[in-house]
């Protein structure tokens, strides 16, 4: 009896310190808030964005000495028109209550979901969501859909070794760190546009007015594609409320 007493008090513990973390994105047209009906003007190029698609998971708490806590959960960001592209919850996890340097999160599907059969999945997983790729056995991690001059363009990131980590474990002020208090803590992130097409394959520049630049799916284009996207999300900088976590 005294051992159940001791799990439940323990349980009972646990359920008190957790707290809400949330990450939000917002778009970013370089130094600037991005807006739906502006362009994105790339080498001179209008690039007219429908919608931003990816798949949020593997996030972890960084603690001072560099280890991590976990935090479950998979979840699929949407960020398309007629909503503001601005502080969109992207995810959401329990985490425990305390003081960390950092995060870090991955932009993909793990590898041990990667290959299931999207036709029974539950979602964010299943068919229905459109990112599944059957005919190359895996999802699509990251899309962004639009059109240029008329000409639709799909650029898509996939494939195992394509999972972006992106790494927010050192990017504090020293003496500052993410404080979770009992009310949780929301995390303001950013991913900048411009920065996806920084590059086109070997260096060169982005040209949508060529078919490789336009649907996006596999080969030197879309390795190009995943290294631009690899730093393109940031972290962006909130009130003093917001960081500790009030």
């Amino acid at each position: 009896m005294r051992h159940l007493l001791t799990l439940a008090a323990l349980a009972a513990l646990s359920a008190a310190t957790a707290a809400p973390l949330t990450l939000t994105l917002s778009l970013t047209d370089g130094e600037k808030p991005f807006l739906y009906h502006q362009p994105l003007t790339v080498n001179g190029q209008a690039l007219n964005v429908q919608d931003v698609r990816f798949y949020v998971s593997g996030v972890a708490l960084v603690k001072d000495d560099g280890s991590e806590v976990p935090v479950e959960g998979l979840n699929l960001a949407k960020l398309t028109r007629g909503t503001p592209p601005r502080n969109i919850p992207i995810f959401q996890g329990d985490v425990p209550a305390g003081k960390y340097r950092g995060l870090r999160f991955d932009v993909g599907v793990p590898r041990e979901l990667n290959h299931r059969d999207a036709t029974t999945a539950p979602s964010p997983l299943s068919i229905e969501d459109g990112m599944y790729w059957a005919w190359n056995s895996g999802y699509i991690f990251f899309s962004l859909h639009g059109d240029v001059n008329g000409t639709r363009v799909a650029h898509h990131i996939g494939g195992d070794s394509h999972r972006i980590t992106v790494d927010l474990a050192d990017l504090q002020k020293p003496g500052t760190a993410l404080n979770v208090g009992p009310a949780g803590l929301r995390v303001p992130l950013t991913l900048d546009l411009q920065k996806l097409y920084a590059a086109g394959a070997g260096g060169e520049g982005w040209d949508f007015r060529r078919p490789p630049y336009q649907q996006v799916h596999s080969g030197p284009v879309a390795d190009q594609f995943f290294l631009n996207a690899s730093r393109a999300f940031g972290h962006a900088a909130a009130p003093a409320q917001d960081r500790s976590g009030h």
